[in-house]
């Protein structure tokens, strides 16, 4: 079981990278056609999991020492300060499905100041001091926390705030995928990784990722549907005035 887990884990590691980087090249290409915010934010968050996975996956060949010690204080940090920006991203994909209380400046100003405050906090809280250890599991080193008992509980509320979010636009879109999306990370980022390892975690915020370009792939269709009904309408209306 030892042998097959440590062929598994890098895989899906070395997996994960290549899906990020189709994703991120998917989010430019949608950003392109909306110059939606959400679409500029999301890359940081693909970029800064390309990272983390890619820090994983060359643990072992790296070995124990400052490099990988560095590396790995690194990728906390990433984690740390970009996870929040999952916020700013779910509050644009509501605004662009026309929900009427994401429709204010106010509210995504709002939701941009909830974020970064997060990341500070969670920065302060758990980087500040932050002392790592080296641990092996499934074949693969990586550095963890010397004090590793505690829940993410940013990451937990962020889920949730973007499942509840996701209920709201599954209502109005007809769209259950946003919220199934923070489901499936909300519970890979619940189990210890110290069980499990990484990729359930790694694997549930890609998957994450992924609901969200969905979600603002739908939102593009829904707009342009719209809009080709509008100037029909508008068509048929001249029709019978002329």
């Amino acid at each position: 079981m030892t042998n097959i887990l440590s062929v598994i884990h890098p895989f899906c590691h070395l997996s994960y990278i290549l899906v990020e980087w189709v994703l991120l090249v998917w989010s430019i290409q949608l950003w392109r056609k909306s110059n939606s915010i959400a679409m500029i934010v999301l890359p940081i968050l693909l970029v800064c999991s390309s990272y983390d996975n890619f820090v994983l996956l060359v643990g072992s060949l790296l070995g124990e020492g400052k490099l990988l010690e560095s590396l790995s204080m690194l990728r906390f940090l990433a984690h740390y300060i970009v996870v929040p920006l999952f916020i700013v991203i779910v509050v644009e994909l509501a605004h662009r499905a026309g929900a009427d209380w994401a429709g204010s400046r106010f509210v995504r100003v709002l939701g941009w100041v909830l974020a970064i405050g997060l990341g500070i906090y969670d920065v302060a809280t758990q980087f500040v001091g932050l002392e790592l250890v080296p641990e092996t599991f499934a074949g693969m080193l990586r550095y963890v926390a010397a004090q590793p008992n505690q829940l993410p509980i940013i990451t937990i509320l962020v889920n949730l705030f973007v499942m509840i979010i996701g209920i709201g636009i599954w209502r109005r879109l007809k769209w259950s995928w946003l919220f199934v999306g923070a489901l499936v990370s909300l519970i890979g980022n619940a189990i210890p990784t110290d069980l499990v390892g990484t990729v359930l975690a790694s694997g549930s915020e890609l998957i994450l990722a992924l609901c969200m370009l969905l979600t603002e792939q739908r939102t593009q269709y829904m707009m342009a549907m719209l809009k080709l009904s509008t100037e029909s309408q508008q068509s048929q209306l001249n029709l019978q005035t002329y």
